[in-house]
């Protein structure tokens, strides 16, 4: 708003009825008025000058430790802007409860964070192509941000969420992680109510890792098939993933010359499986961890199998490294 010059009453009276006076925000009713007891106080004073705010006393506040944003304004509010400013809109945090609710069906997490503030910063800090890392995922805000946002301007932004499970004594199984963050996830990617579902970017997957630390020196002991498989799977992300698993026999990955097996015992069956793979699995060379890598191999050997065989230490030493 410009600044109006009140020099004298009628110069005053003038801009009030021209509605040159600063408003409320939200009414868009003046603060001034013709009516106002004390108008000769403003008058010869400058009015009108930037941006007007309502001072209120804290008698009159409903909560004393409310924050107020001078940066990120309400979403009912007016947007007061110049060629030289971004600004940013967002719901109150009310409505990021009720939207986490809405999609999981109960009362899930307190105070989420809004969707619509995630959203506004994300359009502004990243560029289509870019990974997003939130290493205090919460509810998961960010992802459903990201997925939204990859619809609404065709990006293929891709997320990285981390969280504690923040299990305690009185919880020892609480996971908010896998309960509320991934669930989250997941139902806002297949769509729920009468929500359309969101594609994750470039045709990829969502998957849920939970984390166990491990010692080097450990690892043989207290290492499992599954985490081997895990690995293996993140390591061979850009192959052809295959969704097959039959007893202790689980399929990894696939490409023109090659599929990768992963074995967690060594026995007849598996040795059965491994030389019977069905027709869409017959490539030129076998990879395979097993537990017992030499006797496997010497046994494919005899049935005229040739594999390349590695240790299950081997998958879990690697981690997801290309060496």
């Amino acid at each position: 708003m410009a600044r109006v010059n009140s020099a004298s009453k009628s110069t005053l009276l003038n801009a009030i009825s021209t509605g040159r006076v600063p408003v409320r925000p939200k009414t868009k009713t003046p603060l001034l008025t013709a009516e106002l007891p004390d108008l000769d106080f403003w008058v010869g004073k400058p009015i009108g000058f930037d941006r007007p705010w309502f001072k209120r006393h804290l008698s009159d506040l409903q909560s004393e430790v409310r924050p107020v944003s001078s940066w990120v304004r309400g979403a009912v509010e007016e947007e007061i802007l110049d060629e030289f400013t971004v600004g940013l809109a967002a719901q109150r945090s009310g409505t990021g409860e009720h939207s986490v609710n809405e999609i999981l069906g109960f009362n899930a997490f307190p105070y989420p964070k809004p969707i619509s503030l995630i959203k506004g910063l994300l359009a502004q800090a990243t560029k289509p192509s870019d990974v997003v890392l939130d290493f205090f995922a919460g509810s998961g805000t960010t992802g459903q941000a990201i997925l939204e946002l990859n619809a609404e301007d065709g990006g293929e932004r891709r997320f990285i969420l981390c969280s504690s499970t923040e299990a305690n004594d009185k919880e020892p199984s609480k996971n908010l992680c896998r309960d509320v963050c991934a669930a989250r996830i997941r139902r806002v990617i297949q769509g729920y109510g009468t929500k359309d579902g969101h594609s994750v970017a470039g045709g990829g997957e969502f998957a849920y890792l939970q984390l166990d630390k491990l010692d080097a020196a450990d690892v043989a002991l207290d290492a499992t098939a599954e985490h081997a498989a895990t690995l293996l799977t993140l390591r061979h992300a850009a192959t052809v993933a295959v969704a097959h698993q039959s007893g202790p026999i689980h399929l990894i990955a696939k490409s023109a010359d090659w599929l990768m097996a992963l074995c967690s015992v060594v026995n007849g069956q598996v040795l059965d499986q491994l030389c019977g793979l069905p027709n869409e699995y017959q490539v030129a060379r076998l990879i395979v961890y097993a537990p017992r890598p030499k006797a496997l191999a010497e046994l494919l050997a005899e049935r005229g199998v040739e594999a390349q065989v590695h240790t299950l230490r081997q998958a879990l030493i690697q981690g997801q490294g290309g060496r």
